[in-house]
């Protein structure tokens, strides 16, 4: 089968090349696990509540808020591979 002059050849798209970014911005785990974190301990210092000697549930909301700062931190610190992820993870076209 002859290919129709009036109809170009098909061509392959370009497929772009992904990468990592450079920076991953990890501040608003900071920001938002901080933020939560302060929340919670506001909460668990104006309530004044306590239940017979039982540990307050509040302080798994000021937990969370800890941890997830924590990673904040760590991802800041060790940046988008400190999971081992490395060029798996948010992979964007070159611009």
């Amino acid at each position: 089968m002859t290919q129709n002059p009036q109809i170009p050849e098909p061509r392959e798209e370009p497929t772009p090349e992904l990468r990592v970014p450079p920076k991953h911005r990890s501040n608003g785990l900071l920001i938002g696990g901080s933020f939560v974190a302060a929340l919670f301990l506001i909460f668990i210092i104006t309530s004044n509540s306590t239940m017979d000697g039982a540990i307050n549930p509040l302080w798994i909301g000021f937990i969370v808020g800890i941890l997830v700062a924590g990673l904040g931190v760590f991802r800041i610190i060790r940046g988008p591979s400190a999971f081992g992820l490395g060029d798996v993870e948010h992979k964007h076209p070159e611009p």
